[in-house]
């Protein structure tokens, strides 16, 4: 069961034993960073209990992917199947994507409708609610009636990279189940076989992609994909003065690619500071800079230079910006 999900095999294994005994909690939370496969394991979870080809209690085999319940469950268009995420939120609510910032009562409100109703075409109704840890605490209280009186053969799964502020009320009501980061080799092998890459370039790419396959794919586009990776590298890892200068000379030999990357940076940088003003005021106003002193042909690498030990030093002296 659970073949096509990379690694997490101790998940896969409380699982494949849950489904085998018939003993499936009702609710769970599956922890983790983005790209491990949270969803993508929600997802053959419920199409290893509908499937119409495979019995799941007379195969080891899980879900065989072709009956028009995995079909529609991969396709994400099957009626017993939903995702509650932003792009849902905005759409009940017919507001910008760009505006969810919270998941909100209405939106637990609209699922627990559709929990109380019957199965249209399979026998397991999933839903999966994403990010979890973003739900406010009036939909967090909302959400905790369903728990408690959870209708038969449904299941909720709350994916989250964190629970501190998911309430205690919740995480006590399910069982909460670790995604671990993704092994470099998972991500290498995954990437040469379904993206054509070459095994060195593959391995480059999961090397920078931190555990995540999500990450790894975004890094495959190119320099913008490449310049968010590095302002997370810069803000939350102890770099070598070694590796920061090696960084600041490859850039400097084409200024416009640098220019790419200072762009993407920037970006993020802005989306810190409306979390956090004060401590990344500071990287924004350096990023400015640096820009414009490309822009009049300073030289690269001194400005690189400057910018990449000037970002080390505001990491190393803000607890807030290692996010």
């Amino acid at each position: 069961m659970f073949e096509n999900i990379l690694g997490q095999q101790k998940i896969k294994k409380i699982l494949a034993s849950q489904i085998k005994s018939g003993k499936i909690p009702h609710a769970y939370i599956f922890m983790g960073q983005n790209g491990v496969g949270k969803k993508l394991t929600a997802a053959e979870f419920a199409k290893i209990l509908n499937c119409t080809t495979n019995d799941f209690m007379k195969t080891d085999n899980g879900a065989c992917g072709k009956c028009q319940n995995c079909e529609k469950i991969s396709k994400n268009i099957h009626p017993d199947f939903h995702l509650i995420d932003f792009a849902k939120q905005a759409e009940m609510l017919d507001e910008d994507l760009e505006k969810q910032k919270t998941l909100k009562i209405e939106t637990i409100r609209h699922m627990q409708k559709e929990v109380a109703t019957k199965a249209h075409e399979a026998k397991w109704k999933f839903f999966v609610i994403e990010p979890a840890e973003k739900m406010n605490a009036a939909a967090a209280n909302c959400l905790l009636k369903t728990l408690e009186e959870p209708p038969e053969n449904t299941i909720l799964v709350l994916a989250a990279r964190h629970k501190e502020t998911i309430p205690q009320t919740i995480v006590s009501r399910s069982q909460t189940l670790f995604f671990q980061p993704l092994e470099q080799d998972q991500i290498s092998s995954f990437l040469m076989l379904n993206h054509s890459l070459s095994a060195d370039k593959s391995q480059e790419i999961a090397a920078l992609s931190e555990g995540s396959l999500e990450e790894a794919e975004k890094l495959i586009d190119g320099n913008e994909s490449k310049g968010i990776s590095l302002w997370l590298k810069l803000k939350t890892q102890d770099m070598y003065i070694s590796e920061i200068l090696e960084l600041s000379r490859n850039l400097s030999r084409d200024r416009e690619k640098a220019l790419e990357y200072i762009d993407a940076m920037t970006a993020e940088a802005k989306k810190d500071f409306r979390l956090y003003p004060k401590s990344a005021a500071d990287s924004l106003d350096l990023l400015t800079r640096s820009r414009a002193m490309l822009l009049q042909n300073v030289n690269a690498q001194t400005v690189l230079d400057n910018l990449f030990f000037d970002l080390k030093d505001i990491k190393d002296n803000s607890s807030t910006l290692k996010i």
